[in-house]
């Protein structure tokens, strides 16, 4: 962790304690690691932690995926950019710039469906709710 520390700004260090941590240290060794692998090693799922370190909340970390087959299975591998290693200020802002990108664009195009898909179900939302006047609402009894 020695190289990672030494670049990395103030607060992009996940606690010692904490499971983003352990993360982050079993990418230190600049390996790719199937899911599987990282699944035991943390005792279960990594997404939370994975999003921690590539998100805000650590300064984006630049960890790279890609599908392969590991034990007979596809799955994806994980590896941390060589650039966090390289103990030049510079390339550590890189890779955090690139991270960040990368996270906007996810952020960007996930709200960008959204949008559309909230079009799409006010849309639904109409059609249903005529049928239902039309088929509950008009079977009611009426007082007079």
């Amino acid at each position: 962790m020695d190289n990672l520390i030494f670049t990395a700004p103030d607060g992009a260090l996940p606690e010692i304690n904490s499971p983003a941590y352990e993360l982050l240290s079993t990418l230190n060794d600049g390996k790719k690691h199937p899911r599987d692998h990282l699944c035991n090693e943390l005792g279960g799922g990594f997404r939370a932690y994975l999003q921690q370190l590539t998100g805000e909340y650590y300064q984006h970390w630049l960890i790279h995926t890609e599908q392969s087959e590991y034990n007979g299975k596809k799955q994806s591998f994980y590896w941390l950019d060589e650039r966090h290693f390289s103990c030049d200020w510079e390339q550590d802002k890189d890779a955090r710039t690139i991270a960040r990108k990368q996270y906007k664009d996810r952020s960007y195009y996930g709200t960008k469906n959204a949008v559309k898909r909230l079009e799409q179900a006010r849309q639904e939302k109409a059609e249903a709710d005529k049928e239902y006047e039309q088929r509950i609402e008009s079977k009611k009894p009426t007082e007079d």
